[in-house]
């Protein structure tokens, strides 16, 4: 440029046309290679910008990869933790809850939504968990594994096992590029153990059960022999006395006697026989309208002004069966139902189904049962009938175990009781 402007001046102070000329010749000659060198410069840098364009595009993409790659990770591990059986809670060392997978919000009946990035304290009592979560903040120190029961104000109690960690970071400084807050923190792992200890109590009052029905059936069979001798003397001694009316009263009474406590030994020694179930597919909706029908046609219940009603939600459910224990037990139901409503009443059989079990209920309208009573009821020999041996309610339970199912009772006084038997639904069974 300083050459063009040096031809520039030099046109300008010439008087020759000549001269003029040749500079004007030279200027453009400037001008032109100028011009080569700015468009070369121009070129190069679009060239420059074009490469760092595919560099940013490059960059671009990765990082896209790596987000994506990120997403799929974030996705798998929210998937595991949301697929474990076991609730996990992880809280920072502020007391933020950052990490409550699904299993979390079905044991302890909050929502993840409310309980995400919020204090712990917000939600939970310091010590709900069986030990203070300040102080183990702030020492890291907590128990590595508790047992409590949990109550939430809408739902039962749960026994839960709890296990903690704490999650710490090797680094002894956190920075500003790799921030430690968040990433550092307890993690409780919670187990709901009330189906375990349910088992638990299912099985050993089985065992119980089990000896008891033993040492039951060995003192029926030492009771039965001297019995069998009382009555036959008795019987004896009535005949003799046919003569002195009031003493061979007293002798039928020892007749009598004899005969309630066979009755009575007999139905131990079928309490304390294992049962063994035979098999066989039953269309559980008519099967209840047939023994419905059978027990309306008892005069007995037509003069108490009894009502059986039949409900069920779905037209047919199948289930494998024996179906003369079955009967038994559920007879069993109805007649205490009916006991229960000496003013007459109604009683309500109703059956439901899921994909895996049946439910099968009896409920009255009648004096209810006791709070007290409920823990007992299915204890062999407890009673609160004054002819009543107290067998039958156990009776009912063996019967219902043995098809690997379960009963519960639901009772108000004054307002009725509803037993409800629990069958699982089994296409294959050994008939």
């Amino acid at each position: 440029m300083d050459h063009l402007k040096e031809v520039t001046d030099k046109l300008k102070s010439s008087a020759s046309q000549t001269e003029k000329m040749e500079s004007l010749s030279k200027a453009f000659e400037i001008f032109s290679e100028e011009s080569l060198r700015l468009e070369a410069a121009y070129s190069s840098l679009n060239q420059h910008f074009q490469l760092l364009n595919l560099e940013l595009q490059e960059s671009n993409h990765r990082l896209q990869n790596k987000v994506a790659e990120l997403d799929i990770i974030t996705q798998y591990l929210k998937s595991v933790l949301d697929n474990i059986s076991q609730g996990i809670i992880f809280i920072d060392f502020q007391g933020i809850i950052t990490t409550y997978n699904s299993a979390a919000e079905s044991i302890l009946n909050l929502r993840a939504h409310a309980v995400l990035k919020t204090p712990f304290w917000k939600h939970f009592e310091d010590r709900t968990f069986g030990f203070s979560m300040r102080e183990a903040l702030y020492a890291k120190r907590a128990p590595s594994f508790s047992s409590m029961s949990y109550k939430h104000p809408q739902a039962p109690y749960r026994d839960l096992e709890i296990s903690t960690t704490f999650a710490l970071n090797k680094s002894p400084e956190p920075s500003p590029t790799k921030p430690h807050a968040t990433t550092q923190g307890l993690i409780l792992m919670i187990r709901d153990i009330t189906e375990v200890r349910y088992l638990q109590m299912i099985a050993n009052r089985a065992d119980r059960l089990k000896e008891l029905g033993e040492m039951a059936a060995q003192v029926a069979h030492e009771i039965r022999n001297p019995l069998g001798g009382i009555k036959g003397f008795a019987a004896l001694l009535c005949r003799d006395l046919a003569d002195r009316p009031q003493l061979q009263q007293m002798a039928t009474y020892i007749i009598e006697g004899t005969d309630e406590l066979n009755r009575l030994v007999n139905q131990v020694l079928q309490f304390a026989r294992p049962v063994h179930p035979h098999y066989e597919p039953i269309e559980i909706i008519s099967w209840l309208d047939e023994l419905r029908q059978h027990v309306l046609a008892d005069p007995a219940v037509q003069a108490n002004r009894i009502s059986i009603d039949l409900k069920h939600q779905t037209s047919k459910i199948i289930l494998y069966l024996d179906g003369a224990l079955f009967k038994s037990a559920l007879l069993n139901l109805i007649v205490n139902a009916i006991h229960a409503m000496p003013g007459g009443g109604t009683v309500t059989l109703n059956a439901e189904a899921t994909e895996e079990t049946a439910q099968i209920s009896v409920s009255d309208t009648g004096v209810g049962i006791p709070k007290e009573h409920l823990a007992k009821i299915y204890s062999p020999f407890f009673t609160t009938k004054s002819d009543g041996t107290g067998l039958g309610l156990a009776e009912v339970q063996k019967v219902v175990q043995a098809h690997g199912g379960s009963v519960e009772v639901a009772s108000e006084v004054e307002k009725g009781t509803t037993f409800t038997l629990s069958i699982p639904i089994k296409t294959k069974v050994a008939l």
